[in-house]
């Protein structure tokens, strides 16, 4: 293809869940998040809730009936069980994107016209959401939105840092996101959080997305990570005015444990598990 897909924003991470109230409480005990919209939809007979943990939408999300495996959602859950389930951009032309993606090769799935997906085998490793509407009730479309409007939580979260991908073929991804989509090259390096690997950042709307592949894909945490059934987001990185206080808080208010094991950044993260399969890491920053 000739003209790249730009992307204006990435709108949103969706946590798949099989219980939306205790995740969403989660969200926002812990890291402060703000809900503002919550539906059904009958297609794919799934629950969500919508929700900003300062400048980051994240989608929780979970299926009415998990075991009628006649629909989408349902199916992929059973797979990869609670756990981060795509990310997704924002386009001007949804049918046009789609479009393009087949034309270039790319596989696309639960194609509604003004959304749909691109197969993780198409971007490298990662399942991708495409949409080309707002998002109902968004308070990103309004005046004077922005993401001091979530901060001040006991947590000291500030943003988003970036969306951690763990791949096992960059190139790929880098194929996808800076051929086929507008996405630009932050930085190329070597990493060796939390094994040794290669680390690409990209700029892609206005988020930032780290795609790590490492050296051996079977061995430590990102090559456990690898070999289960799972849909490329390794974690969410959010920067924190002060690390040792955010650690103090969910431990002590959230009741949550912290680990530095497994971290793709030089952080801390909740357990997973306490979690519900989401990882969330935590950096210093400032205002």
């Amino acid at each position: 293809m000739t003209d790249r897909i730009k992307v204006s924003r990435v709108i949103h991470t969706i946590h798949a869940t099989t219980d939306i109230a205790r995740c969403r409480a989660l969200y926002q005990d812990a890291l402060g998040g703000l809900v503002f919209a919550e539906n059904y939809f009958p297609a794919e007979d799934r629950d969500a809730a919508l929700l900003y943990v300062t400048n980051h939408m994240v989608e929780p999300m979970a299926p009415r009936n998990p075991d009628d495996l006649t629909k989408p959602f349902a199916r992929m859950a059973a797979k990869i069980g609670q756990a981060f389930h795509s990310f997704e951009l924002k386009v001007a032309d949804g049918k046009a994107a789609s479009q393009a993606f087949r034309d270039a090769g790319a596989v696309t799935a639960s194609d509604y016209g003004f959304f749909f997906f691109v197969k993780a085998e198409s971007t490298g490793g990662v399942l991708l959401e495409v949409c080309e509407v707002p998002m109902p009730n968004d308070p990103y479309d309004r005046r004077g939105w922005g993401p001091e409007v979530g901060q001040g939580h006991a947590s000291g979260v500030l943003r988003l840092d970036h969306i951690a991908s763990v791949v096992a073929d960059v190139d790929k991804a880098l194929h996808f996101f800076r051929q086929l989509c507008d996405g630009e090259v932050i930085e190329d390096a070597r990493t060796g959080c939390p094994q040794p690997g290669r680390r690409v950042l990209i700029q892609l709307g206005d988020t930032r997305v780290a795609f790590i592949q490492p050296d051996d894909a079977e061995a430590g945490a990102l090559g456990a990570f690898l070999s289960k059934v799972q849909n490329g987001i390794y974690a969410l990185v959010w920067q924190v005015e002060d690390a040792a206080k955010a650690s103090a808080y969910f431990t002590g208010k959230c009741s949550l444990r912290v680990t530095a094991e497994g971290c793709i950044s030089s952080g801390f993260a909740i357990d997973p598990e306490d979690f519900l399969g989401a990882r969330h890491e935590f950096i210093s920053g400032a205002i």
